[in-house]
């Protein structure tokens, strides 16, 4: 079988992995690059055409009171103030990163759209910016914690009981291998083996 032609969109998509924050440096993408990231988002499956997703860009200018909120959530959800100094400093590993942008599904409870197909669209989106950075040369890495679950502090966010906040993305140059792990080649190998498999109507897989 004659291998596929070289694609370069294909191999972008093939060799995106996740880069903490940790171990990135300025600079981040520049206005027009995050417009183009966050463009790539608006073009997620979105049955009913709803736009679930939301996304809020969070300036270094802005990171220690966004770390402040953000380390109070994570304790009131854990329900221990002994914890909100050990939640802070693992949330401002990320201070390394040049950009956050926080990602949320905001969902329409009137809509016949199902409220997990929103879910699944906003997951889908922030995925797209994942992608997007790293294709523009970008490390991009999403994380959460405890905060995530936080009523309040969605609340601060315009977020309902309804909504979720799916995270907390890092945007900015590599300046470090990361940790280690399996190469892109090899995560796409496993994970073809893993989780893909031939539907048989004798049965089902």
């Amino acid at each position: 079988m004659t291998a596929p032609a070289a694609n370069p969109i294909i191999d972008s998509l093939l060799s995106r992995n996740s880069l903490a924050g940790s171990f990135m440096a300025a600079p981040a993408p520049s206005d027009d690059e995050l417009k183009q990231i966050l463009g790539a988002a608006q073009r997620a499956s979105d049955h009913g055409r709803l736009r679930p997703w939301r996304f809020w860009v969070v300036r270094p200018a802005q990171y220690e009171a966004f770390y402040d909120q953000l380390a109070a959530a994570a304790t009131r959800v854990q329900g221990d103030p002994a914890r909100y100094d050990m939640n802070r400093d693992k949330y401002r590993l990320t201070a390394r990163a040049p950009l956050l942008v926080v990602a949320a599904a905001k969902i329409n409870t009137a809509h016949k759209v199902a409220p997990i197909e929103q879910v699944f669209a906003a997951g889908g989106a922030t995925q797209l910016v994942l992608n997007g950075a790293h294709a523009l040369g970008y490390a991009a890495f999403l994380f959460s914690g405890a905060g995530v679950f936080d009523p309040q502090f969605k609340a601060s966010l315009g977020l309902g009981a309804d909504d979720h906040l799916i995270g907390f993305i890092c945007l900015g140059t590599p300046a470090g291998p990361g940790k280690p792990g399996p190469s892109a080649a090899e995560a796409v190998q496993g994970g073809l083996t893993q989780t893909v498999a031939q539907w048989s109507d004798s049965g089902g897989i």
